[in-house]
């Protein structure tokens, strides 16, 4: 702080009534001190760190300012001022040439000798006064003379400015365009061994000390595989960090200074982990560690992959070796990223499984896959099962051939089975074959006409694709899930249609019963009629041919054997003209046919098929089926209604004729017909008005001769 010569005088008029001998006594004392302190210091740490200086270079102790090191060496209270180390007072002296400047003395300055100093102006005459004085104030307005570049006025006399204010080292500042030669230069002081001395005029630590920090695997206490981020913090020296470690590699940190030292590290696939170490001045390394992230371990079924549902003993060896208990997805810490290989033993119901596995930092769960012990019993139908030799996991699909003209059994069909649909819906040409493969295959001889597959489950969807040479291929789904256990059977009769030729109708209708007696009870009537109503007219058992516009467009190709069909009925409808199908069970004489009381329409098992001609198959392909019992699947209670005796099957109409997929839509209704004195059966065809109160005329005949006989 640069004061007037006022002031100065005043500074100086103080300081030289302090003993000199007693400053220089003190100022040797505390400089032995300070070396002592720093010649410790080094003795007792090899790698020199930044400690601070609290004095300033001429060996007087600073009380206040900076220490070197980012620190401080006090603090001044209110009203005073740091200045060379030390905390004087701050002088006030506003308005004021002479006395009190409220640190004590009459630093404001002093009057001349013929003035008189009242409330800190002088007053009076003033009389020039340099006695002893070569500069300042001659104490009457004028001034005793000035000094030369890089000097200031001192008490009257000049004398070079050095400033070692905040400086412990170095040349002391001097003003701009100073004299050297009359002012030379001065040291604040030196550095002790081991500092240097900065631009700044501090001393600091020659070289900063290192520490090399690892990061390994808490367990296994190997070097872990992946990048660290190490955050360090010291709360005593206000140091805040953050390192990466490379994978397997080491990091060179350096270090501000000793003492304690927190450590929290993150690494990928590693729980984050905060540790404190106290660095002291042997220390050279700092090893951090890691646990790895915690893997959940799960144990499944391997056909459902579901979780199995009793518990597990697991082992695994490899990079570590060990074994814990499993019930239900379980926390698992392993002992560091690598191969591991996994046995789980389940306490029951399933066999061990294995699994060889390596665990990386992006690792989050294992599975190890089990299969069921099979046994008779497990619901299961695998390792040599058959509906023979254990009915209780295994469905027989029995499957009896006919020909869709009745003309009897059809022998020797292959019968291909799936599990999936081995054809692709299309729109342009009806129903495709896909890539689907067959997961068995049956066949008989030519001199049989049944088919017995005993290897499925009762909880799938198995698929049928029978082929007989000359006839079309014959699709079906069977839902196995609805065969009752205690029977174990799934029975289907199939009534096969020929290839269609040129000269054949464009589409056929095949409707199958079941036959009389057929297991399993309630058994169904013998006799259904199957109708087409089109809108120039009826086709069935009672009108055998259809025309339109004087050209035969249908016929009746079988309706005479009744015991389960077939009844087929061939058709080629024009674009757009909806057929609506039916099937209707005719009053049958309790006298005549006494083994049909009681026989209803809802146990026929009744359902239609249809083939027909497409653009790729000029000999027909299956189109579409309805099947009666699909309705109670999802309205169970009309299996139960043995009033109705009409079943409206569909309405089919076809946009292309013999070359698009032609339009099936189930109607999935069943209805009560009137019935005359005469037995004469009457209903509404809802198509078109002529068939509003439709006629089936009873008729027995053929039927009783051969019951009779």
């Amino acid at each position: 702080r640069v004061r007037s010569s006022a002031a100065s005088d005043v500074y100086k008029r103080q300081v030289s009534t302090q003993s000199t001998g007693l400053l220089s006594t003190m100022k040797s004392i505390i400089l032995l001190i300070a070396l002592a302190f720093v010649s410790s210091v080094l003795a007792q740490d090899t790698c020199p760190r930044c400690t601070p200086l609290c004095q300033n270079g001429d060996g007087t102790p600073k009380t206040c300012g900076d220490n070197g090191c980012g620190g401080s060496c006090g603090t001044c209270a209110s009203g005073q001022e740091c200045c060379k180390g030390s905390c004087v007072c701050i002088p006030s002296c506003a308005g004021r040439n002479c006395g009190d400047d409220g640190c004590g003395g009459n630093s404001c300055g002093i009057c001349s000798p013929s003035q008189t100093c009242s409330n800190g102006v002088c007053s009076g005459a003033a009389t020039v006064d340099c006695t002893g004085r070569t500069c300042g104030s001659n104490r009457a307005g004028g001034s005793c003379g000035s000094c030369s570049a890089g000097q200031r006025c001192r008490a009257g006399q000049c004398e070079c400015y050095y400033d070692c204010n905040e400086r412990n080292c170095g040349n002391a500042v001097q003003p701009e365009g100073t004299n050297t030669g009359l002012c030379p230069q001065r040291s604040c002081g030196t550095c002790p061994s081991g500092f240097t001395c900065g631009s700044n005029g501090r001393c600091s630590a020659s070289t900063p000390c290192t520490v090399t920090i690892t990061v390994v695997d808490c367990n296994s206490r190997r070097a872990i595989s992946s990048s660290a981020s190490v955050a360090i913090s010291s709360v005593s020296l206000s140091y805040s960090a953050t390192v990466t470690v490379s994978a397997g590699a080491a990091y060179s940190w350096n270090t501000p200074g000793l003492g304690s030292f927190s450590f929290q590290t993150s690494a990928s696939g590693y729980l984050t982990n905060s540790q404190s170490f106290t660095l002291a001045s042997t220390t050279t390394s700092v090893e951090l560690c890691v646990s790895p992230a915690v893997v959940q371990v799960d144990v499944r079924e391997r056909k459902t992959n579901i979780t199995i549902e009793v518990g597990a003993s697991i082992s695994y060896t490899g990079v570590a070796s060990g074994s814990f208990r499993w019930n239900g997805v379980t926390s698992w810490t392993h002992g560091g990223f690598g191969s591991y290989s996994f046995i789980a033993t389940p306490d029951s119901k399933y066999t061990v499984g294995s699994l060889t596995y390596s665990v990386t930092a992006s690792t989050t769960l294992i599975i190890i896959y089990v299969d069921i012990a099979y046994f008779c019993g497990d619901d299961l139908c695998t390792s040599g099962e058959t509906a023979t030799n254990c009915q209780l996991d295994c469905v027989a699909l029995f499957l009896e051939f006919e020909n869709a003209d009745g003309s009897g059994p059809v022998n020797g069909p292959t019968v291909n089975y799936f599990l999936d649909n081995p054809r692709d819906a299309n729109a342009d040409t009806g129903p495709n074959r896909n890539s689907v493969q067959q997961t068995t295959t049956r066949t008989t001889g030519t001199g049989s006409n049944t088919v017995l597959e005993e290897t499925y489950s009762y909880d799938e969807l198995v698929y049928f694709e029978v082929v007989v040479s000359t006839f079309i291929n014959f699709y079906w789904r069977a839902n196995t899930t609805n065969v009752d256990p205690q029977l174990g059977t799934y029975r289907l009769r199939v009534h096969l249609s020929k290839l269609l030729g040129t000269t054949d109708f464009n589409y056929r209708l095949v409707n199958t019963w079941k036959p009389i007696d057929a297991t399993p009870e309630p058994y169904g009537p013998t006799d259904l009629n199957l109708h087409l109503f089109y809108s120039s007219g009826a086709l069935d058992i009672n009108n055998p041919s259809l025309t339109n516009q004087g050209f035969a467009i249908g016929k009746a190709i079988a309706d005479s054997k009744q015991s389960g069909g077939p009844a087929t009925m061939d058709i080629s409808p024009d674009s757009g003209i909806v057929v609506a199908v039916w099937n209707s069970k005719p009053p049958r004489s309790s006298v005549i046919a006494p083994s049909q009381n009681n026989r209803y329409l809802v146990d026929s098992g009744s359902y239609v098929v249809f083939y027909g001609k497409t653009s790729n198959a000029a000999n027909g392909k299956q189109v579409g089926q309805v099947v009666m019992d699909e309705i109670f699947l999802t309205n169970p209670s009309l299996k139960s209604n043995h009033q109705v005796d009409l079943w409206y099957v569909a309405q089919f109409t076809v946009n292309q004729p013999a070359r698009n997929q032609p339009t099936v839509v189930a109607q999935s209704r069943f209805k009560t017909s009137t019935i005359n004195s005469a037995r004469d059966m009457f209903f509404d065809c809802e198509a078109y008005s002529y068939c509003n109160n439709f006629k089936v005329p009873y008729s027995d005949t053929g039927r009783r001769d051969v019951e009779d006989f």
